[in-house]
């Protein structure tokens, strides 16, 4: 593939994100996406077949890219209090460049069986070596008495809802308040990470 072809490809994942985005999958159309990159119908369809085949290719790079970060982190050997600051930052950094990820999310892949499905089977494969390292860490923690009993899944569903809530917030806190959106999420992250590890203090 010549980079024409890549930057063409590329243009055209980047406008089918947006219209996902904006739209959602159901409302989402190929003729729209085209449009938005500037190429004509025939040539979206001669790269990606069917809008599903977009959706599924921007949403296995987007689990690339979170691997690719948690890959970062393991790489960092040290404890589970660093690993757990160092995942909520990544996990928080992450969302802070695709903000509108967890409203998609939510409305398209828990409403939609067949996306949800098709998310999980993506998904895990890829964070199953994660999950079971950290939890080897935690029970490990657990048994020398230096973190209070917690359920891997507990402290997982904590750091994912901590860490979403602040954008699914977003939209309405910027419009009814006045702060400097960048300071705001970088003391947010530092505000999330303390929560966590203070939340399995013994």
């Amino acid at each position: 593939m010549d980079n024409i072809e890549v930057n063409t490809e590329q243009i055209i994942l980047e406008a089918a994100e947006a219209e996902f985005l904006e739209k959602g999958y159901g409302n989402a159309k190929t003729v729209a996406i085209a449009q938005r990159a500037g190429v004509s119908h025939s040539m979206l369809h001669y790269y990606f077949r069917t809008k599903e085949q977009l959706f599924q290719k921007i949403f296995k790079d987007k689990v690339q890219v979170l691997t690719q970060m948690f890959n970062v982190v393991f790489e960092q050997n040290t404890d589970l209090k660093e690993i757990l600051r160092l995942l909520i930052e990544t996990q928080f950094k992450f969302l802070m460049q695709n903000p509108q990820l967890p409203m998609f999310i939510i409305r398209e892949i828990l409403s939609n069986k067949e996306n949800r499905e098709w998310a999980i089977k993506t998904v895990f494969p890829h964070l199953y070596p994660f999950l079971s390292a950290i939890e080897k860490m935690l029970n490990s923690e657990i048994a020398k008495g230096t973190i209070r009993p917690i359920a891997i899944h507990n402290l997982l569903m904590n750091i994912l809802s901590i860490n979403i809530s602040t954008f699914i917030a977003l939209p309405v806190l910027k419009e009814n308040l006045n702060f400097e959106l960048e300071s705001f999420l970088n003391e947010r992250c530092k505000s999330n990470v303390q929560f966590i590890l203070n939340a399995i203090k013994n």
